[in-house]
């Protein structure tokens, strides 16, 4: 492991032992273990979807059932290969949303709830890490609409207009859960992007269009809002694209899929017209 890294390491470990002796979990800092093979800081990795539906377990973005997972590190920031962490729901005194096998850490939601449910690593009795997920409903299917405003772009494309410059608004998608009685929108779902029109498959940024987020960010995957709704917006290279004066439009592919299936209208095209604008002070 370099310096740097066993350094942020150590800053985890900080980290960790400030919030241990903050919130009274364990016990205090001069209890972390000191040894190679004694923890001294716990980190939860990312978990594979930002929620679970309910009735079913944890998958990640591709359908897979997938564990959560925590790991382990001694005071010099080395991984402790061997380590045993314990997995819980952190809110079972509140409700019964999830329940999580403490061994492997496969989490299954048993109850729609709103807001963020926490899920809890420890290792012995004085480091603990939480993370927050959702429970949601199940997705069915999803639609969009394509945006009729033409952006039309500016010159120079120096960046320094804001965001708004040469970027189109959200392309978006609305994912939908269907009950017997209505469609709702579902949640915290992610949505793949991929621009189709100028082609660039692997987002980059280099390229006469990409993706971004809503701080202008390169981005190609979006967690839906509470209404279901997901997007992200073009960035378009100005003296690229469009390539004549004619308008153009940019052409966005949305992903859903639920346990590797596509839902139904999955996937769905959106577009947005640009047309080249004129130079400007």
């Amino acid at each position: 492991m370099t310096p740097s890294v066993r350094a942020r390491r150590r800053a985890s470990w900080l980290l960790v032992s400030a919030v241990v002796a903050a919130t009274g979990v364990g016990t205090a800092c001069s209890e972390v273990g000191l040894g190679p093979n004694e923890a001294a800081a716990i980190e939860l990795d990312p978990f594979p979807s930002p929620s679970v539906v309910v009735g079913d377990t944890l998958r990640n973005i591709d359908g897979v059932a997938t564990p959560v997972r925590a790991r382990v590190f001694n005071v010099r920031g080395d991984l402790i290969d061997d380590a045993a962490p314990r997995y819980l729901y952190a809110d079972f005194n509140v409700d019964s949303a999830l329940t999580i096998d403490s061994a492997t850490g496969i989490v299954v939601a048993k109850k729609l709830v709103s807001g963020d449910k926490r899920i809890a690593a420890r290792i012995g009795g004085s480091l603990q890490v939480l993370r927050g997920i959702r429970v949601t409903t199940r997705p069915d299917s999803v639609d969009g609409a394509n945006l009729t405003d033409i952006l039309g772009t500016s010159l120079p494309d120096t960046g320094r207009r804001g965001l708004d410059s040469n970027s189109t608004k959200a392309l978006t998608v609305t994912v939908r859960h269907r009950d017997s009685t209505a469609l709702t929108g579902v949640r915290s779902w992610p949505v793949r992007f991929e621009l189709l029109n100028p082609a660039n498959p692997t987002n980059d940024t280099t390229a006469a269009a990409y993706l971004i987020d809503d701080q202008g960010r390169a981005s190609t995957i979006d967690t839906t809002d509470d209404s279901g709704v997901a997007g992200r917006r073009v960035r378009v290279r100005a003296l690229r694209f469009p390539s004549g004066a004619a308008v153009e439009s940019v052409v966005v592919r949305a992903t859903v899929t639920y346990k590797g299936k596509p839902l139904k209208g999955s996937p769905v095209r959106v577009t947005a017209p640009v047309r080249r604008g004129s130079g400007s002070s």
